[in-house]
């Protein structure tokens, strides 16, 4: 249903993000504006539903509330159909939302089709195609309108004997509500080899609270807040209404196997769109490289198809986690991950060590070139592997990359053991090393050893801050 979504002035979200029809999550660092988003859009879509949706001059750019508010959202063609219009021969729907201040204090919502053309609110909602908007997890009454303040249903209700009888065929008539959505949550517990159901509070008149639950259905469950999370999602997915689902950090409380199930789960659910966040390698790693939007709006669908298809396949957390980072070292194998994430690790340095398992730099280059993410490659040059100890067409062209990147690249020599000995760091591990068949005055590690010359090194604590490569790094990241 939503193509995209544009917000001017909107906190501190400026910008369009582009969406696909069923699973879009949103990365990006702590306070980047990824609930932001989700507010905009529930905010966009209050104007058509009617939701509340508390409006203070925080939620201006710069909290500067004499600039207005304009959030567009472009809608699939006929979604909703009287937001469709015709635009220079070309079908198109959807609406701006708009938030000014008036002269009195007042923040009032305006809204217009897409075009800019005015439309009756009223004609629109009543459009029986009117999406239902889910903000997962479920808001209290009390945490939006009284900062705090608990009303108890006892103040509605004349006596305990009326409020039974109210409760009982309220909990009847939910709970019929409920059951073809509780069938598919057992079913998807089934999966993990758990019998859970779902059962309603048995409310008393002295503490029940009051809640915001997307209409009249009231729910709440005894089990983990696991099950709970997955819970609130799909009960809301299974409607005949087409459903948006708005998912702050979809890992929370989530185990990995649970969160994979889920991720495919929602994948098949009909009728809806899932937008939601993570902080997770784990859930990224579930995800396909289309399915990902960036906070800086950013598409990695705009990186060409091969390094696409190389990233589906070959991002594991180890490596997604590039997608998450700030200071990012590329490096080829095993020992120089072992080395450099020793040594971050005591010195409190912020970087993170993609291991690109042999000599696949590209992909993992594009796409954090892509994200903007501040990036460091090392590389051997394989100089050994050539008749005339020139660095390989390999390493020439992912140096020429790198300078088309603007991209530090240190340059190992021939091999890390070989470059750490030329510099003085493999005394004690002359029994790990051999001479190099074609060029003898070149150490390399003898067969398997290449792990063991890493192990001992950081068993005998060896200082490694002189070492070239660790100097460039540090350079590079300013010691971040």
């Amino acid at each position: 249903m939503i193509k995209s979504v544009t917000f001017k002035n909107f906190r501190n979200l400026d910008g369009k993000y582009e969406f696909n029809n069923t699973l879009n999550v949103i990365i990006g660092k702590n306070n980047s504006g990824k609930t932001n988003l989700l507010d905009g859009i529930k905010l966009a879509f209050s104007a058509i539903t009617n939701d509340y949706f508390k409006i203070s001059d925080s939620d201006f750019k710069d909290s500067e509330d004499n600039n207005v508010i304009k959030i567009s959202v472009e809608l699939q063609y006929n979604s909703i159909s009287s937001l469709n219009f015709d635009d220079n021969g070309q079908n198109k729907c959807g609406f701006i939302t708009c938030i000014k201040k008036t002269k009195s204090g007042r923040y009032i919502k305006t809204f217009s089709l897409l075009n800019g053309t005015n439309i009756d609110v009223d004609i629109v909602r009543e459009d029986e195609c009117i999406p239902n908007l889910y903000l997962i997890p479920l808001i209290r009454v009390e945490d939006i309108y009284t900062a705090g303040l608990t009303t108890g249903i006892s103040t509605f209700i004349d006596s305990e004997e009326r409020y039974k009888e109210l409760k009982d065929d309220s909990k009847k008539a939910i709970k019929q509500e409920l059951a073809s959505k509780v069938k598919r949550f057992k079913e998807l517990c089934e999966k993990f080899n758990e019998n859970l159901d779902v059962e309603l509070t048995d409310p008393k008149i002295s503490d029940e609270k009051v809640y915001i639950v997307d209409g009249n259905k009231e729910h709440n469950f005894h089990i983990g807040s696991g099950y709970k999370s997955i819970a609130n999602i799909m009960l809301n997915t299974l409607d005949e209404n087409f459903n948006i689902i708005l998912i702050d950090e979809i890992e929370n409380h989530l185990h990995p196997a649970l969160i994979r199930t889920l991720i495919r789960e929602l994948r098949n659910v009909a009728n809806t769109v899932i937008i939601s966040t993570t902080h997770s390698s784990v859930v990224i790693n579930e995800l396909k490289m289309e399915e990902i939007i960036d906070i800086s709006g950013t598409s990695i669908n705009s990186l060409n198809e091969t390094y696409i298809k190389k990233l589906n396949t070959f991002l594991h957390p180890g490596r997604n986690e590039l997608m998450l980072a700030d200071n990012i070292v590329l490096v080829e194998g095993y020992t120089e991950e072992v080395l450099l994430k020793h040594y971050l690790s005591k010195n409190n340095y912020n970087w993170t060590i993609i291991n690109v398992a042999g000599v696949m730099f590209e992909p993992y280059i594009q796409l954090a070139s892509l994200l903007n993410k501040k990036i460091i490659v090392i590389s051997d040059n394989d100089k050994l592997l050539s008749d005339n100890q020139e660095p390989s067409s390999r390493f020439n062209n992912l140096k020429l990359i790198c300078s088309e990147k603007n991209i530090k690249l240190i340059e190992i020599e021939n091999t890390l053991e070989t470059d750490l000995y030329i510099n003085g760091f493999l005394n004690n591990c002359n029994d790990l090393l051999e001479n190099h068949k074609k060029y003898p005055e070149f150490y390399i590690a003898k067969h398997k050893k290449k792990v063991e010359i890493a192990e001992r090194l950081i068993e005998n604590d060896i200082n490694l801050s002189n070492w070239h490569v660790i100097e460039e790094i540090e350079n590079g990241f300013k010691c971040n």
